[in-house]
């Protein structure tokens, strides 16, 4: 649970900017800016080299797709829209899933084929 917290204050971070555009230029613009941000920031840290988001970092986890290689932008894109399936569900079932699904897979991953891992410590060789 501790491992939203960095990407919360992200979101939080946007969605306080995005309250300013609004104030300032519309709530359209203000919805734009949010769900246009919040995706980039989502895809492009999980489909990068680091394949995970600032928490997904720090908890040494990375997004992979089912054979456990980098996940494209695109894959990474489905996924993040795919997580609001798993927000919108009664009662947060589609991240609950995760708790009982063989792979570990809440919704959002079993629709975009992803799974999240732990990444492996590699150790370098010394002199």
């Amino acid at each position: 649970m501790c491992g939203w917290l960095l990407d919360g204050f992200v979101a939080l971070l946007v969605l306080s900017v995005g309250l300013l555009i609004g104030v300032a230029f519309g709530s359209f613009f203000a919805v734009v800016f949010v769900v246009v941000s919040l995706w980039l920031y989502f895809a492009l840290l999980e489909s990068s080299p680091r394949q995970g988001t600032l928490t997904k970092m720090l908890l040494h986890e990375r997004v992979t797709d089912l054979h456990g290689d980098r996940i494209t932008f695109e894959r990474a894109s489905a996924r993040h829209f795919a997580m609001y399936l798993s927000a919108l569900s009664p009662f947060f079932i589609g991240f609950l899933m995760a708790f009982w699904t063989k792979r570990r897979q809440a919704l959002h991953d079993y629709i975009s084929g992803t799974l999240v891992t732990y990444a492996r410590q590699t150790q370098s060789a010394g002199p």
